[in-house]
């Protein structure tokens, strides 16, 4: 039987049901195909009170992320029942903010602000700030072994069948602090008071996990520093056992703190303009993040001639655009320069190298509209 007959086959199965080797067969089968019309078939197995079935129809089902949200919030209730359906949606709504967070960290892996960043998260019909402070609060263990340098001491040993919120969950810790600072602040406060003294070195520096870093920045931006120096002060001391070549990428991302949650832009283009010369001519992706960074600094200091300068010099730098270009309001003012226009146009070649979840997502909407 060839695919297309097959397809229908298991198609027409689903349609009329069968028994559970065959339901199974069936919806791995749709899951590799992924077309949207199969949610329709697939979404009435969830609630099978066959486990294997149950299982399959699942699997199936998160391969269509948010798109599969409004099949099981209409699905009849004779169906499936109100738990089977509560944890499907939760389970299908963190799958939605896992892909969020990994676009934005694909993206903008310095945690910067800008109009539209949280549009695709919150681009379901479902609440979910609520699921995400559960999420960051059953992390907390987790985060504050990460500010202590403490969380991978023991992590080998450990057995986990997901991934964890605080290697990805920045984008939404971002949102909570958009959207409700005041309850972030009473959560989460504690982790806020930190001594900023090493009394050791590192020999490297300190890698600091997405979420602990942007509850850095959120309570700096509160006015309450002292995790966001703590951090800044562990990558830095790693750098005394590093030739002056060797610390962009470690600068930059200090840099980037500087701007996102100290406010400090002067000292930030400082920082970066000195280790950018020291790089010389080598080309690299950090080299671009550098410039990328330096022109984003200049846009805030009106220096709108130098920022497009610097932005041209961060495309030129590698061949690894800075694809967060097409949709980062700082560089509106530049939308009438026939030189940013060009840059737009290369990063817009980039991105269709990149695969979906890498792209940006306004302008994923656009190529499919």
């Amino acid at each position: 039987m060839d695919d297309a007959r097959l397809l229908a086959h298991y198609r027409k199965l689903l349609g009329n049901g069968g028994n559970a080797n065959e339901l199974i067969s069936a919806l791995d089968r749709l899951r590799e195909e992924k077309k949207s019309d199969d949610i329709a078939l697939i979404v009435k197995y969830i609630g099978d009170l066959d486990p294997g079935v149950a299982a399959a129809a699942m699997g199936a089902l998160r391969t269509f992320g948010r798109d599969a949200l409004k099949a099981v919030r209409q699905l009849p209730a004779g169906d499936v029942d109100a738990g089977t359906r509560k944890d499907v949606l939760e389970r299908l709504l963190k799958d939605h903010i896992l892909t969020c967070c990994l676009r934005d960290a694909a993206i903008n892996p310095f945690h910067l602000d800008f109009e539209g960043r949280l549009s695709e998260l919150y681009s379901v019909e479902d609440e979910i700030d609520e699921l995400m402070f559960r999420m960051l609060r059953d992390s907390v263990s987790d985060i504050r072994d990460d500010i202590n340098n403490t969380r991978y001491y023991y992590y080998g040993y450990q057995v986990t069948y997901e991934r964890p919120f605080i290697d990805y969950g920045a984008l939404a810790v971002a949102a909570l602090g958009q959207k409700q600072p005041k309850r972030l602040m009473k959560e989460l406060s504690e982790l806020a008071e930190v001594e900023t003294e090493n009394d050791y070195y590192y020999w490297g520096y300190s890698n600091r996990s997405p979420v602990t870093i942007e509850l850095a920045t959120f309570f700096a931006r509160q006015g309450n520093t002292a995790l966001m120096d703590k951090l800044i002060n562990d990558l830095e001391s790693g750098t005394r056992w590093m030739q002056p070549g060797q610390t962009l990428g470690l600068q930059v991302r200090v840099a980037a703190m500087q701007i996102t949650a100290l406010g400090e832009w002067d000292a930030a283009l400082e920082r970066l303009n000195e280790n950018v010369k020291q790089a010389g001519s080598a080309l690299s992706s950090t080299v671009s993040q550098a410039h990328y960074l330096r022109a984003r600094i200049l846009m805030h200091l009106n220096e709108e001639g130098a920022a497009l300068h610097a932005l041209e010099e961060s495309m030129e730098a590698s061949n690894s655009a800075q694809v967060l270009t097409l949709v980062d309001s700082t560089f509106k003012p530049l939308e009438a320069e026939r030189r940013f226009q060009t840059v737009l146009d290369y990063c817009r070649l980039a991105s269709r190298r990149l695969d979906e979840s890498q792209r940006p997502w306004k302008a994923v909407v656009k190529e499919e509209g």
